[in-house]
């Protein structure tokens, strides 16, 4: 296993969260680290000191965190994992890409490196082997919509790969316009709307999985604060707080 397999999964979230704040901000300060998160300041600080302690991070109380060398190193591994496992989810399962990250997010913590070679391996010789192929990726979508049903006639292969393809397509289109869709902070108080797409990670997806929160679950602004941040939500009959940094990484369909 790589440097992090000692490390708990929640330490690990850390190290990921660190890691994406520094390339996406230059740099990790609690308050977006509990942000991305959804958790307290004050767990970010205790957690912060044990990833010092193992001298994965340099911490000093009221600065920015950095990873040290180790600690850069332990946080690719947990990237590495995560798009390596979410990658071959969509690429090679065929699942859906909001379902692959959510998997991603609790797989990548448990599956060893040797597993992930496996499945790195796998996937490319998918994809390059001369008897498979992107052809062979979408016979294998057929034969799991049909129940383990091989295609026998040409005719049949020819319709349902026309077809599949015109699918993707329209998965494409749907795609560009949920991003041409508003995001939950960008909702007025008594507004409401449908839930597209959670886009964040770590404890914040999996506090609102764990409520049922899927495409397609009605969503309610009930109000905002002054300097708009916290942002009160209802969701299946809970009023939840969040961050306005956590309410833009959720698309919305505004009724």
């Amino acid at each position: 296993m790589a440097d992090s397999a000692a490390l708990s999964a929640t330490l690990e979230d850390y190290l990921e969260a660190i890691s994406r704040l520094i390339a996406k901000k230059g740099r990790a300060r609690v308050l977006d680290i509990a942000s991305a998160l959804s958790v307290h300041k004050s767990t970010v600080s205790a957690a912060l000191k044990s990833l010092a302690e193992k001298k994965l991070v340099n911490y000093r109380p009221y600065e920015a965190a950095t990873l040290t060398p180790k600690g850069r190193k332990a946080a690719q591994d947990v990237i590495r994992r995560h798009e390596l496992i979410r990658r071959f989810l969509v690429e090679v399962l065929l699942v859906e890409k909001h379902v692959a990250e959510e998997n991603a997010c609790r797989m990548e913590h448990v599956l060893d490196n040797e597993v992930l070679e496996r499945l790195r391996l796998f996937a490319e010789f998918v994809k390059e082997c001369p008897r498979a192929g992107d052809d062979w990726l979408e016979a294998f979508q057929y034969y799991f919509q049909h129940g383990g049903e091989t295609m026998k006639r040409r005719a049949e292969v020819e319709q349902w790969l026309k077809d599949f393809r015109a699918k993707l397509q329209q998965q494409e289109q749907e795609e560009r316009s949920e991003k041409a869709m508003p995001t939950l902070d960008q909702l007025e108080p008594g507004q409401k709307g449908k839930i597209i797409r959670v886009g964040s990670v770590g404890a914040l997806r999996r506090r609102i999985v764990d409520m049922g929160v899927v495409r397609g679950t009605p969503v309610e602004v009930v109000k905002v604060a002054p300097l708009g941040d916290p942002i009160e939500i209802k969701v299946k009959g809970y009023n939840l707080s969040l961050r306005k940094q956590e309410a833009a990484a959720i698309t919305v369909e505004p009724e």
